[in-house]
């Protein structure tokens, strides 16, 4: 596993060297993201993580079920660049620096990235992210930016060493949608050059803000957000919340709003009012002390409901847009909803549907993004 200590130690000599009127050549630090330990997945890993089990339970609308397997694409035309949310929830005020188990890491990775790798390569990077705690801590901002310098290292390491011009999507959620928005702000919205070879930019549960009613302005100057499936070069961005829970004032995002802004929200479904493709439900998440059954009684590690929820973007009374989920089986459809939206889980003062936002819609953000790709420009 990287030795972060080491390489932090390296940059401290490399830095007293320049100091000293060292060359170039001598105050060079290597790029931590050589080494194929900061990986989740990535062509040419021992074991990519994205291409483990991802076998989903299909509940049928008459109560049958069927097995649906999943098989990654032999050969892909374009990459998937995943950052994945907060999963230290127990740790101190501070970065998270103990990679000897990824496990936690998994739980988002492969209900959120590794489907993806269907359609794309994934890369997925480890990274120094904030603990929970930090969240409330006046030194957040702080711990951020040792957060955001790995996955701007991870992505540098990406574009020089894999990338070869190909075109790609940035995928996150929650923290990693905080992460590839400041990467966006950075490194894309004012050049060209980058912004010619994104297809898409997922940022799912983030901190994108724009003018009410506009696609474009306060978080991104050049960067839209997405207003067709077949528009490329945009942003999906949305925070989902159940039908007859809207988020409260007081919900996530209202202490960073903007006078003049509010919350992004896009559709991935079809319309405004439409069914969500495929909703692909973990039977069970664990992790960070958690420990709860989402569907009971499959041995696959998901389940799939298709035309069984509906999504659409509404907005709370003080007029905070998020997306909202409901329920609406069709006639004969003898289907219950596995997720209880009672459930303290998913209570809108605290997160709402946020663990579930990819889950919930992810047949669609998938179909979003293939069909994104088969409309990007070719050189």
């Amino acid at each position: 596993m990287f030795n972060w200590s080491k390489y932090l130690l390296l940059i401290s000599f490399s830095l007293l060297i320049f100091q000293c009127g060292g060359t170039k050549e001598n105050n060079t630090v290597a790029n931590p993201y050589a080494d194929d330990s900061l990986w989740l997945c990535k062509p040419g890993l021992s074991h990519d993580y994205c291409f483990d089990d991802l076998t989903a339970t299909e509940i049928k609308p008459n109560g049958a079920s069927l097995a649906v397997p999943f098989t990654p694409a032999a050969q892909t035309d374009f990459d998937c660049f995943y950052i994945y949310p907060t999963v230290d929830l127990t740790g101190p005020v501070g970065n998270h620096t103990d990679f000897s188990d990824v496990s936690p890491m998994l739980v988002p990775l492969q209900s959120q990235a590794a489907r993806f790798s269907g359609l794309c390569t994934v890369y997925a990077p480890l990274y120094r992210q904030i603990t929970i705690s930090t969240y409330a801590n006046p030194k957040k901002d702080e711990y951020l930016e040792i957060a955001y310098g790995d996955v701007h290292d991870a992505f540098t390491y990406y574009l020089e060493h894999f990338n070869q011009g190909r075109p790609f999507v940035l995928l996150g959620h929650s923290q990693g949608s905080t992460m590839l928005r400041m990467l966006l702000q950075r490194e894309f919205d004012q050049v060209p050059e980058l912004r010619s070879l994104l297809i898409t930019a997922l940022l799912i549960g983030g901190d994108v803000l724009v003018p009410p009613g506009e696609k474009v302005g306060a978080t991104f100057q050049n960067l839209p957000l997405c207003a067709s499936e077949t528009e490329t070069g945009c942003v999906l961005a949305f925070r989902s919340y159940a039908e007859g829970y809207p988020p409260p004032e007081d919900a996530f995002g209202s202490n960073t709003i903007l006078p003049g802004t509010d919350l992004a929200c896009t559709n991935p479904a079809s319309g405004a009012k439409a069914w969500v493709e495929g909703a692909y439900l973990p039977n069970r998440v664990i992790y960070g002390g958690m420990n709860f059954e989402i569907v009971p009684g499959i041995s696959t590690p998901f389940a799939l409901y298709r035309d069984f929820y509906t999504s659409r973007c509404a907005q709370n009374q003080y007029g905070i847009s998020y997306l909202e989920i409901g329920v609406a089986p069709s006639a004969g459809d003898v289907r219950s909803n596995p997720v209880d939206f009672n459930s303290v889980i998913y209570e809108p003062s605290l997160l709402g549907l946020h663990v579930l936002d990819y889950n919930l819609t992810l047949g669609d953000l998938i179909r979003q993004v293939r069909v994104k790709a088969d409309n990007f420009p070719q050189p």
